[in-house]
């Protein structure tokens, strides 16, 4: 299903009350601000999900996985998990460090994967991105589609030795 941009914000502004509201200079120039913000932030994610899939929010990770909000905070912890933290603050979790099917759990293997990366300074982003590229090393699999596949060794060693070049 989709909506049109139009319409989203069109129900924002009636829900606000403020549909009719006539605007300062000063306030058109805030809302301006905010929805080219908005806009921008829109095309980031959009971009990031072309290449990395879907980024899911905290309510739809604990439904894909059933977990409790205890449970997710812990797979994070342990290195199960990859969460992504935005500009703004906000928070998503990777949704390709998880299974295909139900039950949906952490990959085979990803937990040693992400470790690897754990002291290298590399924001979860460029790991997500990692993840998702194809690699030479790996016949021009992902990571992702390697470890899918079984070859955890050979994704391990080559996160190693990619989380060192990238922290040096």
């Amino acid at each position: 299903m989709s909506t049109p941009l139009k319409k989203v914000v069109d129900d924002q502004l009636d829900a606000s009350g403020m549909a009719a509201e006539q605007l300062s200079i000063d306030d058109a120039r805030y809302v301006a601000e905010g929805v080219k913000n908005v806009l921008s932030n829109l095309k980031a994610r959009r971009t990031w999900e072309k290449h990395i899939g879907p980024i899911l929010t905290h309510k739809q990770t604990l439904d894909l996985t059933g977990w409790t909000k205890q449970a997710l905070s812990q797979a994070v912890k342990d290195k199960r998990v990859l969460r992504l933290t935005a500009n703004d603050g906000s928070v998503g979790y990777w949704s390709g460090g998880f299974t295909d099917t139900a039950p949906y759990r952490p990959i085979l293997g990803i937990k040693n994967v992400l470790g690897a990366w754990a002291h290298s300074g590399v924001e979860a982003w460029t790991i997500a991105s990692w993840m998702s590229s194809a690699q030479p090393e790996l016949d021009g699999r992902t990571p992702r589609q390697a470890l899918l596949d079984g070859d955890t060794a050979d994704v391990e060693t080559l996160a190693r030795e990619a989380s060192g070049r990238l922290a040096s």
